[in-house]
């Protein structure tokens, strides 16, 4: 997706308005698979994961909720994909394991299920 945002309380240039080509990588695993030889159905997790980002594409990022509150940093923006995926994975929520935010090919941050 591609959003634009501004780090507020950064000193830097990355306080000034800026944009990015995000990508998003989205990992599942689980100990074993189904009958049907899948850990997750893709159609599933794609339909789950577009929805969200749907909410972020082509939008300045410290107007989205809950960017308005808090930094629309790279980590930020990993555990809210998490978060929210989960939450449309519902009874599924629990195979999702990672989220990875790229904002450059050489930058990511990447948000892991708390396994403790």
């Amino acid at each position: 997706f591609s959003a634009a945002h501004r780090l507020r309380d950064y000193n830097g240039k990355c306080e000034r308005l800026h944009g990015h080509n995000y990508k998003v990588h989205v990992v599942c695993r689980a100990k074993d698979i189904s009958k049907q030889g899948m850990v997750i159905d893709f159609i599933e997790l794609k339909k789950a994961t577009s929805e969200v980002l749907e909410r972020l594409d082509h939008r300045f990022l410290n107007d989205v909720s809950p960017f308005d509150q808090i930094e629309p940093s790279a980590e930020n923006l990993a555990k809210y994909l998490f978060d929210e995926i989960a939450a449309n994975l519902e009874d599924k929520s629990n195979l999702l394991h990672n989220v990875s935010v790229w904002e450059s090919d050489t930058s990511r941050a990447t948000y892991i299920r708390d396994e403790s």
